[in-house]
């Protein structure tokens, strides 16, 4: 009898044992692959990010291009090919823009990357040089508002 005790005893010690392990390791499963969606999440945030800002960058610089061309020779083709060139430029930011729409988790950051683009595209408009580079000086402070706060978005 005691035999049969032990045996028993036995047997429920190894089905806890088993049960126990099973429950830990799904824990750790469902722990694992939330991490790993969250890191998945957050690099395609930083490439997001870091490109709509190296976009914006090249349409900043664009827009200043197309105002200085404009001024210097007005209907040139030269002047032409950096309007053109500005439209292309600011048609690139704005596809960036969409992906910043889908992976952003903050409104506000999703308005600092609309505002961004927004002060980027009216450089061009400009009456003078003054004007322009206070405009590109807004434009620049824009852009680096949104990065500020996609900076502190991927490390919080």
């Amino acid at each position: 009898m005691e035999a049969v005790l032990t045996s028993v005893v036995a047997v429920v010690g190894t089905l806890l044992g088993v049960g126990f392990s099973y429950v830990v390791q799904q824990r750790m499963t469902i722990r694992n692959e939330r991490f790993a969606r969250w890191r998945f999440l957050q690099e395609e945030r930083m490439a997001a990010y870091s490109a709509y800002a190296a976009s914006l960058a090249h349409c900043r610089r664009g827009e200043l291009d197309r105002w200085h061309r404009a001024q210097e020779n007005p209907g040139s083709a030269e002047a032409a090919e950096a309007r053109i060139e500005s439209y292309r430029l600011r048609g690139v930011a704005r596809q960036e823009l969409f992906r910043i729409r889908l992976v952003a988790q903050a409104p506000d950051l999703v308005r600092l990357a609309e505002e961004a683009l927004d002060r980027v595209s009216v450089i061009h408009k400009a009456d003078d040089e003054q004007e322009c580079h206070r405009s590109g000086d807004d434009a620049r402070r824009a852009v680096e508002a949104f990065v500020h706060a996609a900076g502190q978005q991927i490390t919080a």
